[in-house]
């Protein structure tokens, strides 16, 4: 019997803030979950040891922080990466809709290394606030596999529960040592799919990704109005402490005028 062979691989956990990267990764390290968020700056870093198929893999695993504020500071850690987790919250359209900007970065700031993608909704725990149908997610899937030509696999998870963490790890695993022709079986559930480029029918795309692209349109509208409404609001704010220099000019005056009338 051959003996397998050592393998070494950093993977990149992408996803907008607050879907569950870091919950993920711990999970998956064997820390469990902590129900309070504490926020990633700029990128975080694991390594773990594993076996696939007789093979020892070592997961150098890299944590980028999701908010817009860390766009710049995390371009660098994209460097040498060989494959991406996709992270969206199941709660939050708006998330899945941003993995086509996560994709285009991967691929943009690796120089084209980060091939290899697994798209993961999170939360699944969530029923009965969950806004992202199982159908939904693959539907949009095979849209950017579509646009970008890419193959993707998509499963549910639950930074919480553990469902489907290990399984993650496992399935990129595999397709990881299928580049370099070692052949992997993985069990997949139900709900699991891969999605492949010529998998998206335009005409028989289902009127829930249209919804699903509405609500994250009508999310950054929110945000644009509230960003308006700041941007009055500061305005006014300039405005009256005009008003109350202006004010304190003309007490201050007074004031000179009061003293010379108590002089005489």
């Amino acid at each position: 019997m051959s003996q397998g062979k050592q393998f070494l691989f950093k993977l990149l956990l992408c996803g907008d803030g607050a879907v569950g990267k870091t919950s993920i990764r711990e999970q998956y390290m064997g820390k469990g979950f902590a129900g309070s968020y504490m926020k990633t700056i700029g990128a975080d870093f694991a390594s773990h040891k594993t076996e696939i198929a007789g093979n020892k893999v070592t997961y150098q695993i890299f944590d980028l922080a999701g908010q817009d504020a860390y766009t710049v500071a995390r371009k660098s850690f994209y460097k040498g990466g060989q494959a991406a987790f996709l992270i969206f919250d199941l709660q939050d359209p708006s998330s899945l809709h941003n993995l086509s900007t996560w994709i285009k970065d991967c691929i943009d700031n690796s120089g084209g290394t980060i091939s290899t993608f697994v798209v993961l909704g999170n939360k699944a725990d969530l029923v009965e606030t969950r806004q992202v149908s199982n159908q939904m997610a693959i539907e949009y899937c095979q849209r950017i596999a579509a646009e970008s030509g890419l193959t993707f696999v998509f499963l549910e998870t639950s930074a919480k529960s553990g469902m489907n963490v290990g399984l993650a790890f496992d399935l990129m695993g595999k397709r990881l040592l299928e580049k370099h022709n070692i052949d992997v079986t993985v069990d997949l559930p139900e709900g699991t799919e891969m999605i492949t480029p010529g998998d998206f029918n335009e005409s028989g795309n289902s009127v829930e990704v249209a919804q699903a692209t509405a609500v994250a349109e009508a999310s950054s509208m929110k945000v644009e109005g509230l960003s308006d409404d700041l941007t009055g609001i500061n305005s006014r704010l300039d405005n009256i402490d005009e008003r109350l220099d202006s004010l304190e000019k003309r007490f201050g005056k007074l004031a000179q005028l009061m003293k010379k009338v108590m002089e005489k």
